[in-house]
This record gives C-alpha cells, structure tokens and sequence, in this order.
C-alpha cells in the first residue's frame, strides 16, 4: 500500500529540492565513499600482488616434537658425514668434524686426491659391519692399495683405526694419509715434545678439556689454520698446500710454538708399506680403550648377534653367502646414516627464501650420488632397519616429521648444509611447497602399528608421531585433491614443456615414468589415490588409539571412499584393457622431431604429437603404476581385478632377475626422456617397488582362489631377485640403483644401499 504524504502538506505548492549546502555535504559524501573504496580496492590488489610475488615463507609447525627426548646424547659421535670415505661428527649445529683424505705420490695431487665418495674414481668401498650409532667397520680398495677403516665410540670420545694392507706385494708408490679435525668453537693448541708434535688440547662445549693422540708421532708432519671454514672445503684448503710443497708434505707450523690457537689441523703421514695409524679424541672425563682392537672385535661380535636375532637366523642360516651379503648391505645402510642441520630454500613466489632452521637424522639412497635425505626413499629404508634397532627409526621418522611446516607440508629432499648441496644439480635444490612425495612412511608406520612386540615397548613413541601424522594427511588430501570426487593428482608436471617426450612426475618418486602425455589439471593419478587409501587406514588405526574422537567421522568418511573398490573401478579401471590406469589427456604417439634454431646455433629436438591427445586412460602404458591396487593390497581376494593383475605381472613384467619397472609392449620402454635424459622408470628393475609386489604375493597366497598362483609368483619373484643382487655383489663389489631387466646386470648409482637395502627383508622374508 502506498504512504500518503502528511496532512499539512500544500499540493499547490511546488516541489522543494535541497539547498546547495545540503547538495555539496551529499556530494562529499559520496566522493569520500567511492574514495574510501577505491583506496581499499587497490590496497587489496597491491597485498594480493606482493602475495603473488612474495608470498609467505614456510613456518616451522608449532604440533607437538615428534621426536623423542633424550633418546640419544648429541655430543657422541657417528659416521654422519655419508658424503666421505670416512667422516665422523656429533648431532649439534657446531659440531667439531673428522675425516680422512688420501692420495698417490708424487706428484699426481690434483688427479687422484680421494676425500669425497666418487663413483667415478673406481674405488670399491663398503661398511661391512656397522650399527650406525658407536662403531663401523669399513674395507676400501683403490687400485693396489688395499686398507681398512675402524672407528668405535665410547661416551663423547672416539677411537679410529686405519690398516694399510698392499694389494700386492709391495706398493708401487709411495701414498699420503691425512686424518682433519675442525673445531669452529675451539682454538686448538699444539703440545710439542722434542721438537715433534706430541697431542693437541683443545676445549669446547659438550666436550671440555679435550685431547687429541694419534700414532707414529715421529712420523708426522702437521699443519693447521684458525678462522671458520665451510666444510666443503676442507680438501681443497688441504691440496693447496700440499701443492705448494710438491706433493711431498704439508708444511711445518713453527710459528705454532708461540701458543696460538687454531681450528682447523691436517695430521700427514707418507706411507710406503703395510701399516696401523691411531687417531683419539678424548673428551674431559672420558678414557679410550687401550686394546682398540679388542673392543672393536667386540663390537662386530654385538653386531653379528644382533643380526641373528633380529632377522630370526640359525646357526646355520648364519652360514650362509646371502647372509653375508645381507650384513653388508644393512652395514652401509647404517653407516650411510646423516646428520644435518640449516636452511632448506623454498620457492616462494618468484624468489627462494631459507625454510627453517631444520634438524635432520636420516640414512641416504647413496653416498657418492645421493647423500642427503629423501623422503619417500626413508620409508623404505627404515623398513630394514625397524628390525635390527628399532629405536633409531623412532629417531628417525621422528626427526622428519619434525621438519613438516605449519600446513603439513615436508620437503621431499633435504638439502640444509653447503656439504649436502655440493652434490645437487642447481635445478634440484630449491623445493616447491605444492608439491609432495610417496607417504612411504606410512606404510612403514602400518607395519609398526601391526607388530605386537614393538606397540608393546614403543607405542608412547607412535601416539607422539600421531599428530604430525595427520596433519601430513590432511595437508595430501587437501593439496593433492583431484578433480573428481575420490580423486587425486601428482602437482609438479610441466604443462608447456615441448622438450620432453612425456614431462616427468618427480613428486610421485617414478620421475619419468610415462603418465598422460599432456598435463592438466583434470587428470589424476592411480598410485596416489592408492597411498592415500593406505595413509587413510593408517591415520583412522592412530585416531582410535588416541583417543581422537572428533576426527574419527571425518577420517571414516576418508577411508571408506579412497579405499572403495567400486570407485577405483570406476575412475581407474579398464574393462577393455583389463587393468588400471592413469586418467588425463594422453596421446598414444608422441616422439621427437629435430629443429634447427638457426643457421649458427645447433639442432634441438622438440616433441612431436603424432595423433592428437584425448582425455581418457593411459591405457598404451603397463608397469608399476598400475600394479599399485594390488601393491596397497585394495583388491579383494576373489576379485577378477586381482586375476588379472598376477596375469599381467607373469605376462609383462616379470623376468629372471625380478619383476621390470615398464612392459616391454609400451612404447615408452627404454626410452630416453630428452637426449640427455636416459630412461630411469622405463624397464629397469627396482628393489622397492619389488619389495612391495613380494609382500603383497605373500598376503595373496594366504587364501582365496588365486593364492596358489601368488605364492607360486611370490617363490620365483623372491628367488630371482635374492641371486640377481647377491651375484651383483660377489662380482662387482657394490649394491646398484636398478638392474637390468635383459640381464640383471646392477646400473646407476653404486653403491646405493638405499631401498636396495630391502635385500635384508628379502633374503630374510621379513615382510609386514
């Protein structure tokens, strides 16, 4: 109804409009609001661009240490120094640091200077007993020369022995061994006894008044240097003055007797025959034993009991040639284990910026090649080591967890020291906060969780792990999510890249393994809904052991759908192919076309699309990746889908030496990614991935009706697999990367006691 205006109101009267007073007021007002919104609108856009462009650095998350306290003393030593021949350092930021450096006279210095692990230099070079905290016993062979490293730790001191043992008869040369000690917190002094050096005496804290004795005093030359220096740098600061002095010793120190302090001695032998060299640290309070031979003997005697016991050996398995090649492996897996602290640079809008500082105990993939952390490869290395001391893997995965940011998210490499990046392709180090990698831990902590006698004394240290557990988990789900409901999707590929034949996955740890040949936001990956299915089970199992009841609807609700067998039928099953598959848009001819850029510079190549892509399965492509429903163990027992899984792995990949990462039928098998990009993922034989396939055969082969097809797959994959990496051994002295799936022969990195390692479960048949 419409409101009649007042009674006093004059019709006659003409309309009154606003004085221009009151007009102006009105006009102000509404410059002032249109102002005031302007000014908002770009305050906003100019937060919004600095976001874009400098976003917010990772924070440290504040959950709760995942990390045990006093589960270890952080001023006793270890071989947490992998990237060396031989190194030793403590577990704190300032820790003082020893190593061994080696070379050929005369006059050879700048050609055959062994400091650094290089598989290049042809050295063969093994921890064959080592438990990876207070001792380790090491054999090298360079060419003739043939010796041994020892070290043992007792409290905050150490002990090393070195035996040189001539390959020959006589060497042929004469050869130069230098044992370092650096001390940044410490100004060492030298203790002189007619004329030759005596000891060193140094004091710092954790350690006190300390001494350092080594052997043979009369036959060494010594020299030393105050300042802080970058440890990578340790053998170069040496080999320039040794150069000065034409290879022949280092120099004297006679301005030293005035007292003065350094950080940093270089303790010089020249050997020409068979020999025993002895280095101590002795921390204030602390003795050495005297007879270090006798209590080295006695710890390898620990470690060989141990050994038996974890792994359920007889006497008589104990005997034998696989066992042995078993120590070795866990041994240099032990004695591969790192310690690192510092910064890990994180892309972070258009400029890196430092995340941390971060704290890290981790064994590595390989000491030459890959001696820092990575995370999907941790997983599978404390699977081995769980069995033979399962504290340190409590200290491990706690220690990563304890590097996760305030969002759940964990680097997949950790690269926090100038030692650890010296051996980083540039394009590596600076990691992205989107992208993930293979939550192996999980599957390590289900094992765990499934072991009665470890919940029994060590459940306290799991339910400490829950919380960063879960946060890691949500933060996958939620940034990995794909497109469709049930889904998710690897972050990281290269959508405009036209250099590469099918642009790499390195979040999923299969680098080029071949998925949809054109990236895009709708495509989703099957191995990654498989670990979430897993991470999933594993999350609900801590939830209820926690307590944690108001997370337990949501985690339900995971769990029933990334393990539903009808939606991984219904987003990666093919009735046509009989398999599971990647989903994106995929053509199923690509290849590569040469381009001359101009008439000066060279030809590139450039992918070439034969056929036009679709959106629909990676179905011209069968090997790991589509075995990971079966790997997580998501296929019922009666089910065709596991039918024709085992068919397809007889069929397709498996051969003498275990089963290939790629079917030979896909057109990407052994295919080179770029021209300087050999295949990685595309046939070669992995240990891990293996490893996975046996224990999954071995849940298979317990019942349903086609448990005597896996059991039958499980004997020959097992007994394959068991002689290929032990005849790899025996004859070339190294655990390797991959084999080769034609010949079984070892290939890439060596010696790669990573996942490799996975040997001990194998040979042993500890399986979850």
């Amino acid at each position: 109804m419409r409101r009649r205006g007042n009674d006093n109101t004059n019709p006659s009267r003409p309309p009154r409009f606003p004085s221009d007073k009151k007009s102006k007021k009105t006009e102000n007002r509404t410059f002032l609001y249109l102002a005031v919104v302007a000014l908002l609108s770009i305050t906003g856009f100019l937060i919004a661009l600095r976001l874009w462009a400098y976003p917010t650095a990772p924070v440290i998350s504040k959950l709760p240490n995942a990390s045990l306290e006093n589960s270890y003393d952080q001023y006793s030593w270890g071989s947490y120094r992998p990237q060396l021949y031989f190194g030793l350092q403590a577990r704190f930021p300032q820790s003082p640091m020893f190593g061994l450096i080696w070379y050929k006279l005369p006059g050879e210095t700048s050609r055959i200077f062994r400091h650094w692990c290089d598989q290049g230099e042809g050295i063969k070079y093994i921890w064959t007993e080592s438990d990876g905290r207070t001792f380790g016993h090491q054999e090298l062979i360079d060419e003739e020369l043939s010796f041994t490293t020892d070290w043992i730790g007792k409290h905050r001191s150490f002990s090393t022995v070195l035996k040189l043992n001539p390959k020959a008869s006589e060497l042929k040369k004469y050869y130069g061994f230098i044992f370092y000690f650096y001390d940044p917190a410490s100004n060492m002094r030298p203790v002189y006894e007619k004329q030759k050096l005596k000891l060193i005496k140094g004091n710092s804290p954790g350690y006190g008044n300390y001494e350092i004795k080594f052997s043979d005093e009369k036959k060494v030359s010594e020299t030393s240097f105050s300042g802080n220096f970058d440890p990578t740098f340790f053998g170069e600061v040496f080999q320039e003055n040794l150069i000065k002095n034409r290879g022949l010793s280092l120099s004297k120190n006679k301005d030293l007797r005035n007292n003065e302090g350094r950080s940093l001695w270089y303790i010089h032998y020249l050997l020409e025959d068979t020999a025993t060299l002895e280095f101590n640290f002795i921390a204030e309070g602390d003795q050495v034993d005297q007879d270090i031979d006798s209590a080295i003997q006695k710890k390898k005697d620990e470690f060989h009991s141990t050994f038996a016991e974890a792994f359920d050996l007889t006497s008589e398995d104990s005997k034998s040639p696989h066992i042995s090649t078993a120590k070795a492996a866990l041994s240099n897996l032990l004695g591969g284990i790192g310690y690192w602290h510092g910064h890990s640079l994180v892309r972070v809008g258009k400029e890196p910026q430092p995340y941390g500082p971060l704290t890290l105990i981790s064994a590595v993939p390989s000491r030459p090649f890959f001696p820092r952390g990575f995370l999907w490869d941790e997983g599978f290395h404390n699977l081995v080591i769980k069995n033979f001391n399962p504290s340190l893997t409590l200290d491990i995965v706690g220690s990563w967890l304890d590097c996760m940011d305030s969002e759940g998210w964990i680097p997949r490499e950790m690269i926090l020291t100038s030692e650890a990046a010296k051996k980083v392709p540039p394009e590596y180090i600076i990691q992205a906060m989107d992208v993930a990698n293979p939550p192996a831990f999980f599957y390590l902590v289900d094992s765990l969780l499934e072991s009665r006698t470890f919940m029994t004394k060590n459940s306290r240290a799991i339910y400490k792990f829950y919380p960063r557990l879960k946060q890691w988990y949500l933060w996958l789900r939620n940034s990995q999510v794909g497109s469709q409901k049930g889904t998710f999707r690897w972050r990281g590929r290269n959508q405009t890249t036209e250099f590469e034949l099918n642009p790499k996955t390195l979040a999923s740890g299969l680098d080029d393994y071949p998925r949809a040949s054109h990236p895009t936001d709708d495509e989703y990956h099957l191995d990654l809904l498989c670990w979430m299915a897993l991470s999933s089970r594993v999350v609900r199992h801590l939830a209820e052991l926690t307590s944690d009841h108001s997370f337990m609807p949501e985690i339900e609700t995971d769990m029933r759908l990334f393990n539903d067998f009808e939606n991984l039928n219904k987003r990666h099953w093919s009735d046509e192919k009989k398999a599971y598959f990647d989903y994106g848009k995929h053509s199923t001819s690509v290849g590569f076309r040469k381009i001359r850029k101009n008439e000066v510079e060279e030809i590139e190549r450039k992918r070439t699309v034969k056929k036009p892509p679709r959106m629909g399965f990676v179905d011209d492509v069968f090997g790991y990746v589509n075995l990971f429903p079966f790997l997580m163990r998501l296929l019922p027992e009666n089910s065709e889908q596991l039918q024709y899984t085992l068919e397809k792995i007889q069929d397709e990949l498996l051969t003498p030496y275990g089963l290939r990462s790629l079917s030979k039928n896909s057109a990407y098998y052994l295919k080179r990614n770029t021209p300087d990009d050999p295949p990685y993922w595309r046939g070669q034989i992995w240990i891990n991935l293996n490893y996975l396939a046996l224990n999954a055969l071995r849940h298979y082969s317990k019942s349903g009706p086609h448990s005597e097809v896996a059991s039958d797959l499980y004997t020959k994959l097992r007994q394959s697999l068991v002689e290929n990496i032990h005849s790899n051994y025996v004859k070339t002295g190294y655990f390797w990367e991959h084999y080769n799936d034609a010949s079984g022969k070892g290939g890439g990195s060596h010696p790669f006691t990573g996942w490799t390692s996975l040997f001990v479960n194998i040979v042993t048949e500890k399986f979850n």
